[in-house]
């Protein structure tokens, strides 16, 4: 591989892009293209000039640097695009060292200006050709050379080889140092190109003599002003002239000496500040960014390497409201500084306030090049805000549960009652919806109706059935009450709810046992008292004696129903223990036993596991034994049949749970009585006709359990228990209420 010839020099001059990023890639290759023939690939081709960046160094120094010393003194030139906040990973010109041509001949700073672009890739090929012209002495070098010596951008300066006495130089010489060519030649070095450092300029080119060339950014030239101007020197031997006379190639490189110095330290106290900071490249896809702080990652958690390439919204979740971000886009689509307050989180999923300032960063010719971006963590003022408006002692001590939204209905705040009750802790309902309390139980006309209500500034009550963290479901008397601002704008929403399951429960139970009592007895005296009434007639005639017979069990019935009432009164006495476990299977076994030898015509069958523990008490007992016994008494089939085995929980269900299901293949509970049962209430047009399928129901409720209802094809009735699955290490089951 070797450098082009100058038969080529008409040509447009060819340039290879050894870049990593695809995007940064294209958009060199799309800038280059105007000016020059561009080559990419992997494999290293015969170029003018080669474009590599910091990552894609490592990869292609040896080749590069093989391929330069090949063709030396022919000048290859690399540029090196330089990572913004770059630490100096790639050695410049100035800091190589060793044998042969530097490795590295200029270098652009990112974000690549296009300007700067051209032109430093312009006096490379300048540079370039002005090499290519000095190797081909063999065609009319002295012309060549004086036609590049005279045209070309850097300053030229050819000296003797101690330095004393400047032969040559070119009109960029005369313009960089204020002197015409004539005055200038009869200047001293001393006076001009290195500002009376002799030593040290001495010493490089001794170094130049020794190796042929060399490059330093260490020598400072004095301007006829007086000015000092720091400088870029490459300088080659004059192989031509005995002892070799020597050229120097300079170039004035103080603004950008002085902008680097300002860069670092605008780098060093970006670097130090106490804010996170970031600046984004919205030249590139997604708007990513392209620098962050020790700022930001002390406040984020994510460190440089994780952020970089990412855009920021990688902070929002499930609690950042839309309305601060959606102000940050509409700002950045218009090019203008915004400044938000929202939640967003650490890369350990934690959340804080952040307070964002982003503001445009605009070139010379007021194009937006980068966007610089401030966050404050705020947490501490937000959190001291809110407990001076929300966080009073009333609300934390108060027995009901309370809780706050904003006006999207995100919690923003609970009381300690709302975490007892709802099983669910601060951290974990905050930034949520009170969708995770829905129980389904509700139809979504309910909360239509409550939105219309409380969006329109209203207060809300209702009754509604919620659902604990654990599954278990509880009822609540709402309020929701709206807050408004200073300008009428609903900005918050309070809700109180009490619990009423218990107050519920007993309601329910008060009136059935009123029902039953005062409706069946009653009917039932009225047999009692007529039959009575027959027996004072005769009581001697066998009719009568029959009438005795219905009587009795009449009465026997009353006695049955008075037991009953008995066993709802004990099912409240005590409330059901939350760690309780029950022995499901040890029940079923003991129920099965004793109405088997109670009723030997039926047939009954249980197939649970050996151990099956649900969250209760013994009084379960009392709930399995009445729906079993209510499936073989009003059973119409001469051979009773009744089966209980276990059923796979619903899968939408929150939590552990056990499932028991009764069948049997009798005429099937009536419509009535099972619509009852599950809607839970009784009207004086709807009303079950006994108790026993409610002290199945109530026994369930109290252990925070559902029963349901289905049909059992092609006859009979499905009953389906569900109840909180129990752990065997749970502390000793309470002992049940006397029933009797």
């Amino acid at each position: 591989m070797t450098g082009r010839s100058s038969h080529e020099a008409t040509e447009r001059p060819t340039i290879q892009l050894l870049v990593h990023g695809d995007n940064d890639r294209d958009a060199l290759e799309v800038s280059l293209r105007e000016r020059y023939d561009v080559i990419d690939g992997e494999t290293l081709h015969p170029a003018d000039c080669y474009v590599v960046d910091e990552q894609m160094v490592p990869t292609y120094r040896d080749v590069l640097r093989a391929h330069k010393t090949e063709v030396h003194p022919t000048f290859i030139p690399v540029l090196l695009i330089q990572k913004e906040g770059s630490r100096g990973t790639v050695p410049l010109p100035s800091e190589q060292n060793g044998d042969g041509p530097p490795l590295i001949d200029e270098v652009v700073p990112a974000p690549v200006n296009r300007k700067t672009l051209f032109r430093r890739v312009g006096n490379l090929l300048a540079r370039r050709e002005q090499s290519v012209e000095l190797s081909e002495r063999y065609e009319d070098v002295q012309i060549r050379f004086q036609r590049l010596f005279e045209s070309t951008n850097d300053a030229l300066f050819v000296v003797t080889p101690t330095g004393d006495e400047i032969i040559e130089c070119n009109p960029a010489a005369c313009d960089l140092v204020g002197y015409p060519r004539d005055e200038l030649l009869s200047c001293s070095p001393t006076e001009t190109i290195y500002a009376n450092d002799r030593e040290r300029f001495q010493s490089f080119l001794r170094d130049v003599q020794e190796t042929g060339q060399g490059s330093t950014d260490d020598l400072t030239c004095q301007t006829n002003e007086g000015q000092k101007r720091q400088l870029e020197v490459s300088a080659a031997a004059l192989e031509d002239s005995e002892p070799s006379s020597i050229i120097l190639s300079a170039r004035d490189v103080t603004e950008r000496t002085e902008y680097a110095r300002e860069l670092e330290l605008k780098s060093r106290a970006m670097d130090e500040a106490p804010v996170g900071i970031s600046i984004t490249d919205p030249d590139k896809e997604d708007n990513p960014m392209i620098y962050v702080n020790e700022g930001f990652e002390t406040l984020t958690g994510y460190s440089d390497s994780e952020a970089i390439g990412r855009n920021c919204r990688m902070l929002q979740g499930e609690a950042t409201r839309e309305h601060p971000v959606a102000k940050m886009r509409q700002a950045i689509d218009a090019a203008e500084p915004v400044s938000v307050e929202l939640r967003n989180y650490r890369k350990d999923g934690s959340q804080f306030w952040d307070r964002v300032s982003i503001a445009p960063v605009r070139d010379q010719d007021g194009n937006v090049t980068n966007y610089v971006g401030f966050q404050e963590d705020i947490t501490e003022r937000k959190e001291r805000e809110m407990d001076l408006q929300l966080f009073k002692n009333a609300v934390e001590n108060a027995g009901q549960s309370i809780f706050i939204t904003d006006s999207d209905g995100i919690i923003e705040y609970v009381n300690p009652k709302f975490e007892a009750r709802s099983g669910y802790t601060r951290e974990e309902a905050v930034g949520r919806t009170p969708r995770i309390l829905k129980s389904g139980k509700q139809e979504g006309e309910f909360y239509d109706r409550m939105w219309q209500t409380i969006l329109a500034g209203d207060q809300w009550d209702a009754h509604l059935i919620n659902r604990r963290k654990n599954g278990e479901l509880y009822h609540v008397d709402q309020t929701i009450s709206p807050i408004a601002n200073d300008e009428g704008e609903v900005t918050h929403f309070v809700a109180i709810e009490a619990d009423v399951t218990n107050r519920r429960l007993r309601k329910q139970k008060l009136e059935v046992l009123n029902r039953v009592l005062r409706h069946n007895l009653r009917n039932g005296m009225n047999v009692i008292e007529g039959h009575a009434a027959m027996l004072r007639k005769a009581l001697h005639d066998e009719e009568l004696r029959a009438d005795v017979r219905a009587i009795e069990d009449r009465s026997a019935a009353l006695s049955s129903l008075g037991d009953k009432s008995a066993t709802v009164r004990s099912l409240f006495d005590n409330e059901a223990a939350t760690q309780t476990a029950c022995d499901v299977t040890r029940l079923l076994t003991e129920v099965v036993d004793e109405l088997s030898d109670e009723y030997p015509d039926a047939m009954l069958t249980v197939s649970t596991p050996d151990s099956l523990h649900a969250r209760a008490d013994d009084r379960l007992k009392t709930a399995l034994a009445e729906l079993i016994e209510n499936a073989i008494v009003h059973n119409d089939q001469s051979t009773p049949e009744v089966t209980v085995t276990t059923g796979s929980p619903s899968e939408d269900r929150t939590g552990e749970w056990i499932e028991l299901v009764v069948a049997d293949n009798g005429p099937g509970i009536p419509d009535q009585e099972q619509e009852t049962i599950e809607s839970g209430e009784e009207t004086s047009l709807q009303h079950g006709t006994g108790i026993g399928l409610w002290i199945v129901y109530w026994t369930i409720s109290l252990y925070g359990g559902e029963i349901s209802i289905e049909e059992n094809a092609p006859r009979g009735t499905h009953v389906v228990l569900s109840l909180p699955q129990g752990s065997v290490d749970s502390s000793p089951r309470i002992a049940p209420a006397d029933t009797h």
